[in-house]
């Protein structure tokens, strides 16, 4: 999806298994969008995989748990 920003909403809404790929604005908003994953995992439990995509300003996140 192309957002400004990766959202925790967006991350909940992850179900197990799906993957979310984010096309972002920016260099800074990909790294926020990092931290946001990071975040997650240590406040709500989840687990995620990042998946490779070769494009500079997209990032995709597998969840796991």
């Amino acid at each position: 999806m192309v957002t400004e920003r990766v959202t925790r909403d967006d991350i909940r809404a992850l179900k197990i298994g799906q993957t979310g790929v984010f096309t972002l604005p920016n260099a800074k908003a990909v790294e926020s969008g990092r931290v946001q994953f990071a975040t997650m995992k240590r406040l709500e439990d989840m687990d995620f995989e990042r998946v490779e995509t070769g494009e500079p300003l997209t990032i995709a996140y597998k969840r796991l748990k």
